[in-house]
């Protein structure tokens, strides 16, 4: 008898050895998702500078590490570890914009890495993986994966989605050495690449702490939270302190305040609102493409919004009645950071006065965290509710998991279609870039995107063609 209990447990650790080895080949997929993306970009796109790179390649370019552009009051703001990376890839690759590019598709693969830690933490199964992975690394932020300069941000949520992870094993008693110094740490490293991206970070980190207060969570030590917090705010205080000594250059901005906007536009701000949670089930371009086709209208889009809204909700009970909240707290952080972009996209972009700007792809990253906050509370739900058997539960569970996923594939295949659209696009600006000494004020405006002045573009390609990189590479 004695044998056959061994026997058989012999065969349940092995059974668990190859469960715990298929798990950790979750880490594989970030990975995957990155190939993914990179076979986007370079079918997608040509190595050619246009809009932003217009104004980054006139002020810190051929002198990438000019201390009079660095030692600056409004460092912050311009994101200090973008110099050493702009002086690699002027050295090393001849300012290629698929450098940066590459870059964005590092972060969104590490920012997914912890989320695949997460789920494997959970033990999560397919139900949950293949949604969440595939939101990770949708299309939608298509605009950002291809335009590069906004690379570090991509990076930032690296950072963010590490810290958040790094609470998470506090939270549950199985922190690795050295994550107490670490939650410390982390939000002053944030100042290198975060920008304004600190304000919702920041945020969700004091949301956090002020939550762990009030539930006396026995593996965090109460006495640090207000350490934790001053660590968080100070670096965003540096950074707003940075920030008022910085000029913007913006196209376009409406001369009106805050409250001004609240009260005479209400419309206008809940029509913005409503059409950023749209834009986490169907793209914007998606949504702009609908709206062309007359399948959908405005008020469906907002009341699509709507409905996302109510997802939120139901995920905050859901996180509180399922008892989530006792063992986990990534998912919620994700939720509240998520949450807190939507608003603050909202205050960066009211002064332009336009509903639609709040589905842009560009928005696409910041908007991420919640939804995949969102999928991973309604997941944890549809396995719990399973188990019990609650067949109304498992069911409203498993359709929110299947529309976002319906969502997303809708949405890759859209920019799939419209990828070789985007590649002659790009070479089209690469074939103007080489020949702009011949073309007019208004052709330098529309083709490259800039719009503060034609003088301003034909320096940019003066500076590169001088020094032979990006299209005038030989």
């Amino acid at each position: 008898m004695s044998i056959v209990k061994h026997e058989s447990r012999k065969t349940e650790n092995r059974s668990r050895k190859r469960v715990g080895e298929c798990r950790k080949g979750l880490l594989l997929l970030p990975f995957i998702g990155g190939l993914f993306l990179l076979w986007y970009v370079l079918h997608a796109t040509v190595d050619v500078v246009y809009s932003d790179y217009i104004r980054i390649i006139n002020s810190y370019l051929p002198y990438t590490l000019d201390p009079t552009s660095f030692f600056v009051p409004d460092i912050l703001t311009r994101i200090p570890i973008n110099y050493p990376l702009r002086w690699i890839n002027v050295t090393f690759f001849g300012y290629s914009v698929l450098f940066d590019r590459v870059l964005c598709i590092l972060g969104c693969v590490l920012l997914m890495c912890s989320v695949a830690q997460y789920l494997i933490r959970e033990r999560s199964g397919v139900w949950i993986i293949l949604p969440v992975m595939l939101v990770g690394f949708s299309l939608d932020k298509w605009e950002m994966l291809l335009n590069g300069t906004g690379c570090v941000h991509f990076l930032s949520y690296g950072l963010f989605f590490y810290h958040y992870l790094v609470l998470e094993r506090v939270f549950t008693g199985t922190q690795k050495p050295g994550d107490v110094r670490r939650l410390y740490l982390l939000p002053w490293l944030s100042l290198l690449v975060a920008g304004p991206y600190i304000a919702q970070y920041t945020a969700t980190l004091l949301v956090a702490y002020g939550y762990l207060v009030f539930l006396r969570n026995r593996n965090v030590d109460v006495r640090r939270l207000p350490w934790y917090g001053l660590c968080a705010l100070v670096p965003l205080v540096l950074y707003y302190m940075s920030n008022a000594a910085a000029t913007f250059e913006h196209t376009g901005a409406q001369d009106i305040g805050l409250l001004e906007t609240l009260q005479q536009y209400r419309g206008f701000s809940l029509h913005f609102l409503l059409n950023g949670f749209a834009s986490t089930l169907l793209s914007g371009s998606v949504l702009e493409d609908m709206l062309a086709a007359g399948t959908l209208t405005y008020p469906m889009v907002y009341l699509l919004g709507a409905l996302v809204i109510l997802l939120y909700a139901g995920a905050v009970l859901l996180y509180f009645r399922t008892g989530q909240y006792r063992r986990t707290i990534f998912p919620m952080l994700l939720l509240v950071s998520g949450a807190g972009s939507h608003v603050l996209v909202f205050l960066s972009r009211y002064i332009f006065l336009t509903e639609t700007y709040a589905w842009q792809s560009r928005y696409g990253l910041q908007y991420l965290p919640g939804t995949l906050g969102l999928l991973l509370i309604y997941g944890a739900a549809f396995t719990r509710f399973r188990q019990q058997h609650k067949v109304t539960p498992v069911m409203l569970s498993l359709v929110v998991l299947l529309s976002f996923t319906a969502g997303t594939c809708y949405t890759d295949k859209r920019e799939i279609d419209a990828m070789p659209f985007r590649q002659m696009y790009f070479a089209s600006i690469a074939d103007a870039a080489r020949d702009y000494e011949n073309l007019s004020d208004d052709e330098l405006n529309l083709i490259f995107e800039y719009h503060h002045g034609p003088n301003r573009v034909r320096h940019a390609m003066d500076i590169l063609k001088e020094n032979q990189w990006n299209v005038f590479r030989k």
